[in-house]
Order: structure tokens, then C-alpha cells, then sequence
């Protein structure tokens, strides 16, 4: 390979290749892409795990460990309780708690209600 071919990005050779013998190793380059993606897809879910396995290390050498999973798991609960409250399920809507009690108010003072 020569310098100018080893400065250019894989895919550019790739293209120069099929252009010099064009419909020869199609089947072949076709073949070497989807592997490079393959390998692309792989290297870049490692990456992910080994950033994810170091963020875990430093959490767990934390000296405020105990604090932190005390304010995790409030914060969840928390979100909990949101989620439930938009999904509708559990309590009733805390609007529509407020707009029943202001219709009873005013039917029972004798104004009708719109």
C-alpha cells in the first residue's frame, strides 16, 4: 500500500477499489463493510460498558455512599409518583380533585355551576 492509499480514510480505498475493477469483489467488499460495521457496532457497546463499569467503581468507592443511595432512591420514588399521576393510575388528578371541590362549593352557596 502505498503512502497516499494509507493516508486516505478505509472507506475512500474501498471506493478506489471498486472503481479500478468494477462488479469484481463486489460481493467481497460488501462483505468486508458489513463486517468493519459490525466491528464499529461492537467496539462502540465495549466502549459504553467500560465507561459505565468505571462510573460503578467511582460510585462505589464514594465515602457518602449510604447518602447517595438514600437520595437515589427518594429521587425514584419521587418519579414514581409523577409517573403514576400522568399514566392516571392510583390518586385522581389533583386538578380535577380542585375543579370537583370548587363545583361543589359553589353549587352548595346556590349559584349554579357553568
Amino acid at each position: 500500500m502505498s503512502q497516499t492509499e494509507h493516508d486516505q480514510p478505509p472507506y475512500q480505498r474501498e471506493q478506489e477499489r471498486q472503481e479500478r475493477s468494477p462488479g469484481a469483489g463486489s460481493a467481497a467488499a460488501s462483505l468486508e463493510l458489513l463486517t468493519l460495521l459490525a466491528a464499529g457496532v461492537a467496539d462502540l457497546a465495549l466502549d459504553q460498558l467500560r465507561q459505565t463499569a468505571d462510573r460503578a467503581q467511582d460510585a462505589l468507592r464514594r465515602a457518602d455512599l449510604r447518602e447517595l443511595l438514600t437520595d437515589g432512591v427518594v429521587e425514584l420514588r419521587k418519579r414514581g409518583e409523577l409517573a403514576t399521576r400522568r399514566a392516571g393510575v392510583g390518586e385522581e388528578n389533583y386538578l380535577e380533585t380542585m375543579a370537583r371541590r370548587a363545583a361543589a362549593q359553589h353549587t352548595s352557596e346556590g349559584r349554579p355551576c357553568a
